[in-house]
């Protein structure tokens, strides 16, 4: 049986399906509503991404419950950001409804985002008091506000606090001129080019917009906004699209339009939020166990035999040593065995060094630590767990890329 293992993503490195050589992207406005996750199971949102070679996406829902459905899944791909929606009609009533407020905080006391957002607020509607509240909740929690709004709407948000950043949804739909006026004007302030098709329409730019991209080289991000379950698939081919006109930057510019502006922005917010959630006892043990929720850096998969639950220990990178903890859930029992290998397909060979595994005690589940996992070229690495109990054997196999 086939899984992924998804690894949480540490500086530049990830991993993808797609092209080596083709430009990443980092989507910084992605849905996944309650009416996508009727229509779209969890695991083929995450296939369309990596088909798109997404180095990450920004993921809001109405409800939450999307957002967490992905994260759980690829935590290496996936930074969640809390709209206060709780479904999708709520757009225009979240900033005078005090449950919204309430579905917020008790939600931001559970999880982990990177963001508040996407949400919809305008004008001095910035004002009342649960905008003001939200705010107060982003410098609170470590958080970008992802605004859909107009220019005076951002300048409020960005005057009711001296440090909160804001990611200005859809570049306001205002023209380039207007656009590199706000960001010259704000230096906590970015811009997403979401359901903003004008940009690089027949697959090149217009002055307009390369003035633009040139002037705020480290402003601008990209973002699909799929608002609609339909959107969902849109999401490879808003990718290439934008690689296309992309290719008319110089390169620099147009890697830091693709993901790195949206990487260098979100990613020290997203990974210093889960350390310290994990500081706060939330979840400080490793493998919260097979009866219990587990920490958003832990992945589950449910086999037909067995849960496995996946944790890498240290930072993933090239001939550096890497430890993992693996939770084996199921009809276990003190004979149940684990083994763990990787190899590179491609070029026909595995490790150099071979990785040790121990069972792990004082736990009530049967837990193992591999170390010695030496991935000693970049590239795509093939990951193997073999788990065998006295009745029933599984076999896990994933694709890593290693940058």
């Amino acid at each position: 049986m086939l899984f992924l293992l998804a690894i949480p993503l540490v500086g530049h490195i990830g991993y993808t399906f797609a092209n080596d050589n083709e430009l990443p992207i980092a989507d910084a406005h992605v849905h996944y509503s309650h009416d996508s996750v009727d229509l779209t199971p969890p695991e083929r949102v995450i296939e369309i991404m990596r088909e798109a070679n997404l180095k990450f996406a920004l993921v809001s829902s109405s409800d939450d419950n999307g957002t967490q459905l992905l994260s759980d899944l690829a935590p290496d791909l996936i930074i969640p950001g809390l709209r206060p929606y709780r479904r999708r009609g709520e757009l225009s009533s979240w900033f005078t409804d005090q449950g919204a407020l309430d579905y917020v905080e008790q939600l931001l006391k559970k999880n982990v985002y990177a963001s508040i957002g996407e949400f919809h607020l305008y004008g001095d509607s910035v004002e009342l008091p649960i905008p003001r509240r939200i705010v107060e909740l982003a410098d609170q929690y470590n958080l970008v506000l992802h605004a859909h709004s107009d220019a005076d709407a951002v300048e409020r948000l960005l005057a009711q606090s001296d440090t909160v950043k804001v990611i200005w949804a859809h570049a306001g739909f205002d023209s380039p001129s207007d656009i590199s006026a706000m960001l010259s004007k704000h230096d906590r302030l970015w811009a997403d080019l979401a359901f903003r098709s004008e940009v690089g329409q027949g697959g090149t730019l217009s002055k307009e917009w390369r003035t633009l991209f040139e002037t705020h080289p480290d402003r601008m991000m990209l973002g699909s906004d799929t608002y609609t379950p339909e959107r969902m698939y849109f999401i490879p081919d808003h990718a290439a699209s934008s690689r296309v006109w992309l290719a008319t930057l110089a390169p620099e510019v147009a890697e830091n339009v693709a993901w790195k502006n949206a990487f260098d922005l979100l990613m020290p917010i997203w990974q210093a939020n889960r350390a310290h959630h994990k500081t706060q006892g939330t979840s400080d043990q490793h493998s919260a166990g097979c009866g219990e929720d587990v920490r958003k850096n832990v992945v589950v998969f449910k086999g037909d035999q067995f849960k496995v639950l996946v944790e890498p220990l240290d930072t993933i990178e090239v001939s550096k040593p890497l430890s993992l903890q693996v939770t084996v859930c199921g009809e276990t029992s003190d004979n149940t065995a684990l083994e763990f290998d990787a190899d590179m397909p491609a070029h026909g060979h595995g490790m150099n060094y071979e990785p040790t595994v121990s069972q792990l005690d004082g736990d009530d589940d049967l837990s193992f630590r591999v170390d010695g996992v030496v991935l000693h070229m970049p590239g795509t690495w093939r990951w193997t767990i073999n788990v065998e109990g006295d009745k029933q054997k599984e076999k896990i196999s994933q694709k890593v890329d290693v940058r």
